[in-house]
Parts: structure tokens; sequence; C-alpha cells
């Protein structure tokens, strides 16, 4: 059910003058919300016309359509077939079959809604209905209201006979009341139910074929069987055509059967002969013990109605009656079965079937026996009854105990308190605690989940509980809101969440517990979006969580428990009850926690909760995160585990990565020192061959050469200037750079972040670890970002590439914790 606000109201928006109340507004709003009575004397109660505002559109329902009614498909051949589904969906998969195509039954499918209003409200409340005559009404009463031409009433009226026509004979409508889960029970058993007899039926038949056969064997070995008497029965009709006695004399020459039957043999299967062919069905498939006011249950041929002030000790002696005259004809069954293979043992089997009870019986067995269920006050289960009720359900009788349950109620409060005054007794949770009991807390809203319980328990020959909130208001003359829409609200706020335990499913509890019936299950309480129109006309939205507050407002009884705030009243001490149940309690003794709601004019306001209802819903909530826990949504144990296990990974990864650090730095510093000598090694090639004549014109001492003997002087030869050899230009050096952006793709975890913002400079090599393929295909930034989001931090970005690119400084100082 989706709680959308669809229309758009107009909601009084405070001016800045407003805003700045007196102090007084609000401390009487506070001492309201702690429980003062003169507080309370002094603000407006909620009146009668106020809905949660959530709920506000669906104070019309007569156009919106929901499951109900329901189509109950007759019983057929399959045991575990399709038991019930709505009647809209029923009528559209049959509009597939004979108009599939968009413009097929043009008039039919756009009037199916007109038909489906008619249905729910002849139905409302009430009984099964046959659906064939109920559709056949349906169908005249549209084409009156339709008043089409011939041509067109000729067409709808073809297609409605197709579509009556796939109502099966035996279909029944079911519309939304307050004894649907009843009526859904007893749909649900004579499914279960009704072909399990049958077989029984054909076995005992087959049975006694074999006991009978086996004693005219033995007869025929008797000095009696050729007697004409004899023969004239054993030949029946046709013996007028026979002379019985010439027949007997000649046969009296034939020898007669050379073994008997022993006597004890013979007696035993003359018993369980006489057991079976004595068997008496009984028409009657369930028995409901309790009261049952509606009188249509009193009618029904396969149903029992057993008065009783103890349901459930009455159920269990109810059950052992049944459970003992089923348990005298399965013996025979058993005992017959044995005696046609041959394979009874006196020695064996005396003793076993002389203490054969229901709990010898087998599932297959079980499931025969006659149904007992015990209809139950939530009142009496949690008061006076609480002794039988636990009793019961720890007793592994195959009993189904059925309470319907207030959600905004507590049953365990004595006459005149309040529902608030104590913390909720929850008769799931009880049940859940007995262990191996089939527990339903469902609500009658939604007709599958409801089905599935009872399927569950009908299936599964244990003691079931079934808690079901129907939505019903017996003490409002009037609800505000039809009982499908209250009982979805007590679903969605949480006073009422569904929940399913099965024990057959397993020993623990996340096996055992469904918990996929309830709306939003992972959060605390469901979140919508509600629109509404502010007073300047712009149409706006808010998120709204719907709580068990919101849902108490739905109670008259309840009002008492609110107080409107007045308009204009605004101040940060009002909080919503979502947020307020999560502050801390300094924040919680100052603060105001209110909820939305909306009038039937469409006026948006908020209504202040007592401390009391407040409790209330920290109870559900906390009861909601204890069924969370056990089906395995928000386990903290769970949560703790994987917070544990990612700790472990971060510290090893961490470990990893300064390790593969370490090691990449005893690598670079081997790097650095080996060029470093390298550089070193050529500097001194350098200067090993370079000329050093500038140096010496630059101021070095000049050696002196020895005076030369004395010579005849000769003029010297006309100096000859030589060309200057020409010298080879060196080539640069590479200089070696520590600013290169660089990855250290040991330690890549393969997160593909980096591959997210550019695919062109980051890529994978053969092992799925990241390189840099081309530092320029792309921006700075765009190294600085990726090696910002790395969770092994092994991108270096170092100096950017060009100088020219805008913001470098504000890059560079990013960059710096990552070189």
């Amino acid at each position: 059910m989706n709680f959308a606000l669809e229309s758009k109201r107009e909601a009084p928006e405070a001016s800045g003058n407003e805003r700045d109340v007196s102090a007084g507004t609000i401390s009487r709003l506070r001492r309201f919300h702690f429980g003062e009575p003169a507080a309370a004397a002094s603000l407006d109660r909620p009146a009668d016309t106020v809905l949660p505002a959530l709920l506000n559109a669906y104070r019309d329902a007569s156009a919106i359509r929901y499951q109900y009614p329901l189509y109950l498909v007759p019983i057929g051949d399959e045991a575990h077939s399709v038991l019930a589904k709505p009647a809209s969906e029923h009528f559209m998969e049959s509009l597939e079959t004979f108009a599939p195509a968009a413009e097929d039954a043009r008039i039919l499918k756009d009037n199916l809604p007109w038909i489906e209003r008619y249905l729910r409200q002849k139905l409302d409340g009430s009984d099964p209905v046959d659906a064939v005559a109920m559709f056949a009404e349906a169908a005249a009463a549209m084409q009156e209201h339709l008043d089409l031409g011939s041509q067109n009433r000729e067409k709808l009226d073809a297609d409605l006979g197709k579509l009556q026509g796939a109502i099966a004979a035996g279909g029944q409508f079911l519309g939304y009341g307050p004894s649907v889960s009843l009526h859904l029970m007893l749909h649900a058993i004579r499914h279960r139910q009704g072909r399990q007899r049958e077989l029984l039926h054909k076995e005992i038949d087959t049975r006694i074929n074999g006991l009978q056969a086996l004693l005219d064997v033995e007869k025929a070995k008797s000095t009696d069987a050729n007697e004409p008497a004899s023969i004239k029965t054993s030949v029946g009709l046709g013996s007028r055509y026979i002379d019985s006695g010439a027949l007997s004399g000649m046969l009296e020459h034939r020898s007669h059967g050379s073994v008997e039957m022993p006597e004890e043999r013979r007696a035993r299967i003359e018993r369980a002969l006489q057991a079976l062919q004595n068997w008496s069905d009984d028409a009657v498939l369930v028995r409901f013990v309790g009261r049952v006011d509606d009188p249509w249950f009193a009618e029904v041929p396969d149903l029992q109605l057993v008065a009783s002030d103890d349901p459930c000790t009455e159920a269990a002696r109810v059950f052992a009656s049944d459970a003992a005259e089923f348990a005298g004809l399965f013996a025979a069954l058993r005992i017959a079965a044995l005696e046609i293979e041959g394979n009874y043992d006196p020695a064996v089997h005396d003793s076993w079937f002389a203490g054969f009870d229901w709990q010898a019986f087998t599932n297959d067995e079980l499931q025969l026996v006659t149904r007992v269920v015990a209809l139950v006050s939530a009142d009496y289960l949690a008061g006076d009854g609480l002794p039988s009720f636990s009793q019961l359900l720890g007793s592994r009788l195959p009993v189904h105990v059925l309470s319907w349950i207030r959600a905004y109620d507590n049953p365990a409060a004595k006459p005149g308190e309040d529902p608030f005054d104590s913390y909720r007794f929850e008769l799931g949770y009880l049940g859940i605690g007995h262990r191996q009991v089939v527990v339903a807390q469902t609500s009658a809203a939604r007709y599958h989940d409801l089905l599935s319980g009872f399927l569950c328990a009908l299936d599964s020959n244990r003691t079931s509980l079934h808690l079901i909130n129907r939505g019903t208001q017996t003490k409002t003359k009037k609800p505000l809101l039809e009982a499908w829409f209250v009982a979805s609200a007590a679903l969605e706020s949480r006073a009422h969440p569904f929940v399913l335990v099965n024990p057959d499913a397993g020993d623990r509890a996340a096996e055992r517990v469904s918990f996929g019936g309830n709306p939003q299950a992972e959060a605390d309480w469901p979140v919508e979006k509600l629109e509404y129109q502010a007073a300047d006309g712009e149409v706006t939205e808010m998120d709204l969580a719907f709580t068990f507050a919101d849902y108490a407002l739905l109670m008259p009884a309840l009002h008492e428990h609110f107080r409107v705030v007045p308009v204009g009243v605004e101040s940060d001490d009002l909080i919503p009850v979502d947020r307020y149940l999560d502050v801390d309690d300094e924040l919680a003794d100052r603060a105001v926690p209110f909820i939305w709601a909306i009038d039937d004019q469409g006026v948006l306001m908020r209504l202040v909760v007592s401390r009391a209802l407040v409790f209330a819903c920290r109870d559900r909530l906390n009861y909601w995160r204890s069924l969370q826990e056990l089906a395995g949504i928000q386990n903290f144990y769970v949560e703790e585990a994987i917070e544990r296990i990612v700790e472990e990974q971060r510290a090893a990864i961490e470990a990893e990565r300064e390790q593969l650090k370490k090691e990449h730095e005893e690598q670079l510093e081997t790097v650095r020192s080996e060029a470093a000598g390298e550089a070193m090694g050529q500097l001194v090639d350098v200067l090993m061959g370079a000329d050093l004549s500038g140096m010496i014109a630059g101021g070095a001492p000049l050696a002196t050469m020895p005076a030369a003997a004395p010579a005849e002087i000769e003029s010297p030869p006309e100096e000859v200037e030589a060309e200057p050899e020409p010298v080879a230009e060196e080539e640069p050096e590479e200089e070696l750079s520590f600013d290169e952006p660089w990855l250290d793709t040991a330690m890549c975890t393969t997160c593909d972040d980096c591959m997210g913002i550019n695919k062109m400079m980051f890529a994978y090599n053969d092992d799925k670890q990241a390189i840099i393929t081309d530092p320029r295909a792309g921006p700075y930034a765009d190294l600085v970002a990726a090696a910002e989001i790395c969770p092994a931090k092994c991108i270096h970005p170092g100096k950017p590439l060009d100088p020219n690119e805008p913001g470098l400084d504000e890059l560079i100082a990013r960059a710096e914790p990552f070189n």
C-alpha cells in the first residue's frame, strides 16, 4: 500500500513574526507531553475528522483499487494450486486469453473497474457468494449503467459472457469483512482435506477388497465350499442357470486346501475388515472451538462449531477424541496392508498395535485427522487463559490457535487501564519462545500473507498460533477509513508487523523466520513523500515516516494523547516523532515530539504527542528490531562480525601496504645509490678526458724549462697559423628526475577507481593491476583525483607536466601527501 499523498493541500506558512512565538506556548506543549493535566486542558485536542497526513488521500476509497474482493478458486485435482486471487487479477488474466490485443474487448476493459467497485460494494463485510451468479448480476447492472447502443451492447454482452465463462463452477467471491480470516482458513482446509479424503476412501476400498480376497481363499479350503448353497452364493445371479446340486456332486471328488489359516490370523483379518467396513467418514473437515458470531458458519455442512469458555483446553480434548477414532482406522489399514502382503508378525506387531495412538501417526495420516481450530480473544490469551494457552503450545498437538489482535491495544492491560501504561504483551513473541510452534502474525489486509500462514501450519502437523489484525473498530460508529486501510496502516506502522516462523525450515532463526511481508523491512519506519501546497501556491514535498503514533491517531479513543500545535508556532524544539526517538537524553528533555496530520478541509497541521505514546512508539520499535534480528536484518552480531572482518582486512591490507612501501623505498634507495654512483663514474670519466688548459690559464703556476745550449741563431720560420681541429659536440646527458608521475603497480587492489577517471591514462597489465600508460593523456587534475580516491594509495602524481594547466597551486598542494 503506497502512502504517497496525491492531492495537493494548502498548508499554512508562518510569517517571521509568527515564528517568534512566546515561550509560554512551547512550554505548555512540552508540559502536555510530560503529562501535566492543566497543560492538556489548555490545548486543543484534534478533531475526529483529522487523519495522519500520509493517509489523507484514502478518505474516499470508492475509486481506489486494492486486493479485495477475492476470487476463491474451487477445489480441483491439484491440492496445491492457487487458492485465491484478487478478482481484478482473475478478470485481467481471463481477458488475456480471449482478448489479448489492446483494442480487443475495449469497452469491457475500460469499464472493468466499475465491475470491481460494484462487487466491492455488494460484498462489503459479507460472506462468500457464488461467483458466477454475482458476476451475472454485476454484468447486467453495468449494461444498464452504460446504456449503450444496440451494436456496442451486443458486443459488450458477448465479452461479458466470455469473462463469465472463465469463472469456474463452484468459484466464489469474498469481500473484506470481520470474518474474512475464518473464511480463508476454511477455504484452505477444504483445499487440503478434500483431495486427501478422496484418496483415503480409495485406500479403504482397496484394503477391504484385499482382506475379503484372503478370506474368500480361506473359505474355499473348507469342506463347506462345495456344498450347493455355497456354490449358489459364490456364483451369484448366474445360479439360476446352473444346477448347483449337480455341480456340487461333480466337485466332491476334488481335494480341499491342504493348509488352513490359523484361527488367530483369521480373527485378526476379520476384525480389521469389520473396522474398515464400519468406518463412517464424517463430512466435517474442521471444528471451530470457541465463539463465532457470524451465523453463516453454523449452516456449513463440513464445519462444526464447538462452544467453549476455555477454547485451548477444549480444542486439545476435541483433537484427542478425533485422533482416537482415526487411530482405529489407521491401525486397521496398516494391519490390512501387512496381512495382504503376508508380512504380519504377531511377535512384533501385536504389542505395537496394542498401544497405537496419534503419536504413532505418519505425517500423511495426521493430515487426514479432522482439523481443530481454537478461536480465542487476545485478552483471554494474555490473561486468564495464559496457562492453558502455554500448555497447548508445548503439547505437540496439531491444534491451531487463532486470535484477533487490536494493534493499538495491550492485551494484558487490566480493565480501566490505558493501553500505554505498561509494556505491550507480545503474544507472537510468546509463541516464538515455545520454539516448535508455527507462528504467523499477519494482517487480513494481505490475503496472500494470511493464506501463507494458514498453509504453513496446515502442512506442518504442528501446533500453530495465528495472530491476525483485521482493522475493524467495533467502538467506532463511522470510521474515517475503511477497515482494509486501517489494517494496512497497522502493518506499515510496525504496530502489527508481519512475521512467519516455520520450525520445519531449520534450526536457525534466519532459516525459520519469514519477514518479507513488511514494507521497507530494513528501516525503522517506512518513509514516504507528502506533497502539499504552501500558502504562496508553490507545490512542494517532504519525507514523512509513518510511525506507531501516526497509526494511533486513527483511533478516536487515543486522541487524548494528541494536542494541536497552534498555527504560527515555530520552534527548534518541535521535532518529528521518528527523529525524537533517536536524540540523546539531554535534547529529549527539552524537545517536543509531533506528527503531521490533515483535517477534512485539507489543512496540514502538527500534533504534539504524549510521553506515554512516545514510550509506546519506542516499545513497538524495540519489538520491531527484535524481529529484524531474528530475520537476519540489522542483526547486531552479524554487523559486529562484518565490522571485525572488515577491520581485519583493512589491517592486513595496511600491513601489506606498509611492507610493500618499505620494500619499494629500499628498492628506490638502491636505485638512487646506483644512479648516483653511475653519475659519479660518468663525471670522473669526463674529467679524466678533459682539456685542462683552461684551468692553467686561469692562474695556475707555470713549470720552467732548463736553458738551451747556445747555438747559431737562425731566423725563425714564417709561422703558419694551424686551423683548429673541429671539436665534436657532446650530447647532453639525460638528467634523472623523481618528479614524474608513477604508480606502484604491486600495491594495486584492482578497485577500478582510477579507470573511472581516465581510461586513456590508466590501464591494467596482465595481472589485472593498474599501470600509467600515458601521463599526458589527461590533465594533472586527473592524476591528483585518482591518487586521492585510490584505496591502496599507490598512485603518485609527481609534478605537473603542463605548467600552463589552470589551478596548479591547489593541485600541487593536494598531490603533496601522495608524492
